[in-house]
């Protein structure tokens, strides 16, 4: 067997087959309108097009086939045989072919027109349409067939047909037509021809009986529909295709009828994220879904965090994406849920971890400074006061690098524990690490800029300590490696909120900052803000050079 050409063609070809068809195709609305033909001016319409486009299927035609009419609209294929009067006033036969269409856009009908009404005038005509459909006759008394010069041609050779048909074909066509016979059942049946290359028939057959009553004949029309089976194969393996990516990526996917918030599709993922039986998601709202309310129709919506609250009792934080959709003439939304609820509980554990390590290396730094002022730096005082009593001279020399050692202790202590900062708060400390900063840095010119109502306000001591260190930190960093002629810190805000700012007009940022050895660099200083619910910003500064900004607000 030959592989079957590539379905995707099809797909593409799919509007240029339907205007090739000599039968008449129409699609129908979701809202059960006309909206589309591929022949405005085909013989076979009941009225002009113009005058159908955008009506009522139930506005069409006598009322009892507009019913039949939106009662074939359903999910899955069905088939319908009518009578109706053509534009021009001529009463046919048609047979209709009523597919559903991708996604609830509509339905598709090809209405085959089957002649007038009298059988053996529709049998000539059917006779005559050579270039359409071939005409095969089978004379049941004289055990004869007959094939018309189109049928022959799309056989390919003479002979009968049962015998032209697959080898897995046969046996239904047969089965078919003894029923045909027998009971009357309709026959309508699609058929694969025999040979390495797939084609297919549609075989309709109709039976003339004799004066008893009894079959005489069958006449059946063949018709090619090969390019249409391929289509239907194609459309077929692109929406296996996609249930099969929709139902199992690993995000939850759902698409709402905007106008009534509820859920018209969904995949396996969402139903297993919110706690919901699978099969059960469709028909929910939003609100019961916890996904209320839903984002607007204005253009695509990101939610970074979206806390998820279900009826089925289950809670997660979630990604939420959401995109507006017009399907034919329904406003849809299309919205995405990717489960962040790890990321969130990992985030919420690294910052309890962080505000228990800064801490503890609060507590740890007031005991290493308590010990040295109540150990070494007392010992060093009372062997000053040993050698002041002795005599002079010599001595000289030890006394000074004593009062070196206290100099370096002193200095240790600051390093260690951030002066004026527990006693008189974050303005005092602040302007003491300028001081100091600034006999250690004459050449560069530092300044601090506090609003004076800030100068006395007191903040949590973990607020405070985090700002103080975050600050310090950032003048360190500015100073050591950005080489800047002028650095400033702010400090601005009320009791329940605090901006702090550090800015310098050096070289701006290393490429490796954050992996830099001997600070805590950039993580340190995020994982400080993190720890109390602070936002930090750091990037190039308006004029060049660097700017740190840190933004708290107290928790409600």
């Amino acid at each position: 067997m030959l592989e079957a050409p590539d379905r995707e063609p099809w797909t593409q070809a799919a509007p240029a087959i339907a205007a090739a068809l000599p039968d008449l195709c129409f699609l129908i609305g979701p809202d059960l309108r006309f909206s589309a033909c591929n022949h405005l001016d085909h013989a076979d319409l009941h009225a002009p097009w113009a005058t159908l486009q955008g009506r009522p299927l139930q506005s069409v035609g006598p009322p009892d086939l507009a019913q039949r009419f939106a009662a074939a609209c359903t999910a899955s294929p069905q088939r319908l045989r009518y009578a109706l009067h053509t534009q021009a006033g001529r009463l046919a036969r048609f047979e209709a072919s009523i597919s559903p269409l991708p996604d609830g856009a509509g339905w598709l009908c090809m209405a085959r027109n089957l002649g007038p009404l009298d059988a053996e005038q529709a049998r000539y005509a059917r006779a005559m349409q050579g270039a359409a459909d071939g005409l095969w006759e089978w004379d049941i008394a004289a055990h004869s067939e007959y094939l018309s010069p189109r049928a022959l041609a799309l056989l390919g050779r003479p002979g009968p047909l049962a015998e032209q048909l697959h080898a897995d074909d046969q046996g239904p066509w047969r089965a078919a037509l003894q029923s045909h016979l027998q009971h009357g059942a309709p026959l309508d049946i699609d058929l694969r021809l025999a040979g390495s290359a797939p084609r297919w028939l549609r075989c309709r057959a109709w039976t003339e009986r004799d004066a008893r009553g009894q079959p005489a004949r069958v006449l059946a029309t063949l018709s090619d529909i090969t390019l249409a089976k391929f289509t239907e194969q194609a459309l077929t393996d692109s929406q296996a295709k996609f249930r099969a990516l929709f139902h199992t990526v690993p995000v939850g996917i759902a698409l709402f009828d905007v106008a009534s918030e509820t859920v018209i599709e969904s995949n396996d993922e969402l139903g297993r994220l919110l706690g919901w039986p699978t099969l059960s998601v469709v028909g929910q709202t939003a609100k019961a879904l916890g996904m209320a309310p839903l984002p607007g129709m204005d253009g695509r919506t990101e939610i970074d965090d979206r806390e998820l609250r279900p009826h089925s009792g289950c809670q997660l934080h979630a990604k939420l994406v959401a995109e507006p959709l017009e399907l034919g003439g329904r406003s849809l939304l299309l919205c995405v849920v990717v489960d962040i609820s790890v990321q969130i509980d990992a985030e919420a554990a690294l910052s309890a971890l962080a505000e228990q390590l800064m801490d503890q290396e609060r507590r740890t730094t007031q005991r290493l400074a308590q010990a040295l002022h109540d150990q070494l730096g007392q010992s060093l005082t009372a062997l000053r006061l040993m050698l002041d009593l002795d005599a002079a001279g010599s001595r000289e020399q030890a006394r000074a690098l004593i009062a070196q050692a206290l100099r370096e202790v002193r200095q240790v202590l600051v390093d260690l524990r951030p002066p004026l900062l527990e006693e008189e708060g974050l303005a005092a400390a602040l302007e003491n690490e300028i001081v100091q900063r600034r006999a250690l840095h004459p050449d560069v010119r530092l300044s601090l800029d506090i609003e004076e109502v800030l100068l006395t306000q007191r903040w949590p001591v973990q607020v405070e300590y985090a700002l103080f260190m975050i600050a310090r930190e950032g003048l360190e960093n500015a100073l050591r490696h950005a080489r800047p002629n002028q650095v400033g810190v702010t400090l601005y805000g009320f009791p329940d909120e605090i901006e702090l700012g550090v800015a310098d007009d050096g070289s701006g940022l290393d490429a490796d900052f954050e992996r830099r050895p001997g600070h805590l660099g950039l993580i340190g200083m995020r994982e400080r803000a993190r720890a109390i619910g602070a936002r930090l910003e750091l990037g190039p500064g308006e004029g060049g050079g660097t700017q740190l900004t840190l933004r708290w607000q107290a928790p409600e």
